[in-house]
């Protein structure tokens, strides 16, 4: 067995309340293994992190061949019950069952599995409306929090240079493996910052200031229940940046045509030669073979202005890009926007 450390300051971080979402009675781990099947592959390598005053630490426990693996278990499990909490990214789904497995493999005890888990993946799911991300693989979410890695290889990639190791050693590859790992562990204390997103919900807000501007309603709310927070929320039609007690942002509006379809389109006719939209009572006025019942997608009425996406299901008259479109906009007036009308529609992006 190998073991590497690592120190790191939490100022590097640039993460305000570290403490608070790391306390010290929490571990960081994070597996690389030799394949999916715990039954016939085995784990190699081993990354736990942790915080003591304003240092992270982050120890790597490096099985040199699959004979080692019960020597890093063993470290593991000990290490692993000087905390009261594990803290990992999808480790309740893939993490902890594969070391569960091959502890028992290597007749080993499991006691880590009596403690705390804290799942970042499962967190980032529950706020999907918030990230708005395609994947949720760790990469992903931590380039949504702006960390790009040195490492470029991904778990699957590094399993041929580990095998390659045992008979053909080589110390750069073997310090891919080890910065792989690392970063795996140190990219979850960034994670930790989506934790955050549950203060949001139940903040509550005043509106400093707003102004409409070529298509775009910039705002400034301040609240006075969270504090210390720096997070960034993308939404199809906004964009959200949270500062300590500050939410700024903007939400884009359409300015334009957009199209308003008659929800009784059954009660209009078509006149054909004319392109002409009539209701249906005054089709005696007009020769049959001009006319035919109206399509939906013929009933509606153009209109330009400016318009709002309608993401609070309002009660009121609805626009369309086109009929197939499943977005709906409502028209506005931005210089009369009152303060509830735009708290709402804020809170409900929040």
């Amino acid at each position: 067995m190998k073991i590497q450390d690592y120190e790191f300051q939490t100022t590097e971080f640039s993460i305000h309340h570290l403490e608070e979402l790391l306390p010290e009675d929490s571990l960081l781990f994070d597996i690389e293994t030799t394949g999916f099947q715990p039954k016939y592959q085995t784990v190699y390598l081993i990354g736990m992190g942790y915080r003591k005053d304003a240092t992270i630490h982050i120890r790597l426990l490096y099985a040199q061949s699959p004979a080692c693996e019960d020597e890093i278990l063993k470290e593991f499990q000990s290490f692993s019950m000087k905390f009261r909490r594990l803290i990992s990214f999808n480790g309740d789904m893939f993490d902890l069952p594969f070391l569960t497995k091959r502890a028992e493999a290597n007749g080993l005890s499991h006691e880590f599995t009596n403690l705390t888990s804290f799942d970042l993946f499962k967190e980032a799911k529950k706020y999907k409306s918030y990230l708005n991300l395609e994947h949720y693989k760790q990469k992903d979410l931590e380039h949504y929090f702006g960390i790009f890695r040195e490492d470029m290889y991904n778990g699957g990639q590094l399993i041929d240079l580990y095998k390659k190791q045992e008979t053909s050693f080589n110390q750069h590859e073997e310090d891919l493996l080890f910065l792989h790992n690392m970063e795996d562990v140190k990219g979850m204390i960034y994670l930790l910052q989506i934790m955050d997103f549950s203060l949001l919900k139940n903040a509550t807000y005043t509106l400093e200031d707003y102004e409409y501007h070529k298509g775009e309603i910039s705002f400034c709310l301040k609240s006075n229940a969270i504090s210390n927070l720096s997070l960034k929320i993308i939404k199809d039609n906004a964009f959200l940046q949270v500062k300590e007690d500050l939410v700024f942002g903007t939400i884009s509006c359409v300015e334009g045509s957009l199209k308003y379809y008659y929800p009784d389109y059954k009660n209009y006719i078509y006149v054909r030669d004319e392109d002409l939209l009539l209701p249906k009572s005054l089709s005696s006025t007009i020769e049959k073979h001009r006319i035919e019942k109206a399509k939906k997608e013929q009933c509606f009425t153009t209109k330009e202005g400016i318009f709002l996406l309608d993401i609070l299901n309002l009660d009121q008259r609805h626009f369309k890009m086109d009929l197939s479109d499943k977005k709906e906009y409502i028209e506005i007036d931005p210089n009369q926007l009152s303060n509830h009308f735009l708290l709402e529609y804020i809170g409900h992006l929040l």
